[in-house]
């Protein structure tokens, strides 16, 4: 529409039309689709409109609470987040950088909180369940044990996560990798990197409880936003090319982060060769069902999965913990923001 009246006949047109019956329409519905087409509708508003329309923006108050929230999270881990993923990984609701940045200089300003170097973290003390562990990582064997899993065979990505790819290596007491390996080679890659483990006695270094093949990187079974923030803080250390790929194929995490960018990726072809270690990987699954058979009857639901496609091993699963120690501290949090408010309020 170029002016009111039009848009207003536009809708008129639109009712009557809804009470003819005469035509059916259909509407295919996406979130990405319609986020798209919305972005089309207010740029075409803003630019014909001539000043008739007014759109509102997210309020300050509700950008500064999602930095708050953000970094909430992250002081359950002792920790802080660094100036320039804060835009990425912020909570909740879409804005633009420029709206973060002064959400930061906002919440400086007022002492909520504070900068250490590149990081900005919450200026409040919470109950933390967990600390980085002061005993030092090895960096050799380190190093070792990194230049051997390069090698290894039917490997298509390795990459950092968990506290290593939060902390680093130097800042961890154990290496947390997430592998993606050929298809129906996922048993046989665990195993060689079992045996490999037992040799340089490692086990309790190279800490690898999460595997996939190329026929499943769509993570569906638990979708949530500790495992979307699990999935966007990988870092590549093999095949870089591919963990945008494994991105690509896991957009739901801006369901939970909504300026997350995933990387767009055209389809990759798999050799159909592999499709000869089928039997032997299901062996090997069968022998490691056997194996883990005590953990699976004790295990939370979703913690321990041994299926065709996927390893996952979280004896120790922090998910839940996580999520409902974040829900407590969050509550507990903005109980404490609303007396603090109504104190100031009351001495104004």
């Amino acid at each position: 529409p170029y002016n009111s009246i039009e848009f207003l006949a536009g809708l008129d047109e639109l009712y009557e039309k809804s009470l003819n019956g005469r035509s059916v329409y259909k509407i295919d519905y996406s979130q990405k689709l319609m986020l798209s087409q919305l972005e089309c509708i207010l740029e075409s508003f803003s630019i014909k409109g001539k000043k008739i329309f007014s759109f509102n923006k997210v309020p300050d108050r509700h950008v500064e609470l999602a930095v708050e929230k953000t970094l909430l999270y992250y002081k359950l881990f002792n920790s802080g987040l660094e100036h320039d993923k804060l835009h990425a990984f912020l909570l909740d609701i879409k804005v633009t950088k420029q709206q973060v940045v002064k959400a930061v200089e906002s919440l400086l300003n007022r002492n909520i909180i504070t900068c250490s170097g590149k990081a900005v973290s919450l200026n409040t003390e919470i109950d933390s369940f967990y600390s980085k562990k002061n005993k030092p990582l090895d960096p050799k064997l380190a190093k070792r044990l990194l230049k051997i899993l390069l090698r290894i065979p039917f490997i298509t990505s390795i990459s950092f996560s968990g506290g290593t790819a939060n902390y680093g290596l130097d800042n961890h007491d154990d290496i947390d990798l997430f592998i993606i390996t050929k298809p129906y080679t996922v048993y046989l890659v665990y195993l060689i990197i079992h045996i490999i483990s037992v040799i340089l006695k490692s086990r309790n270094i190279v800490c690898i409880n999460y595997l996939i093949d190329e026929k499943e990187i769509n993570i569906t079974n638990q979708s949530d936003p500790y495992v979307a923030h699990q999935i966007m803080a990988l870092t590549p250390f093999k095949n870089e090319r591919y963990l945008k790929h494994f991105l690509s194929k896991n957009e739901w995490v801006t369901n939970f982060y909504p300026n997350f960018t995933v990387p767009q990726s055209n389809p990759i072809r798999r050799s159909p060769f592999y499709i000869l270690s089928l039997p032997f990987n299901r062996v090997l699954k069968y022998l490691y069902c056997w194996w883990y058979r005590k953990y699976m009857r004790r295990a939370e639901p979703g913690a321990i999965i041994l299926s065709e496609h996927i390893i996952k091993l979280h004896t120790h699963d922090f998910r839940k913990k996580v999520l409902t120690e974040f829900e407590k501290q969050w509550t507990k949090y903005l109980q404490n923001k609303s007396s603090v408010d109504i104190s100031y309020s009351i001495a104004e």
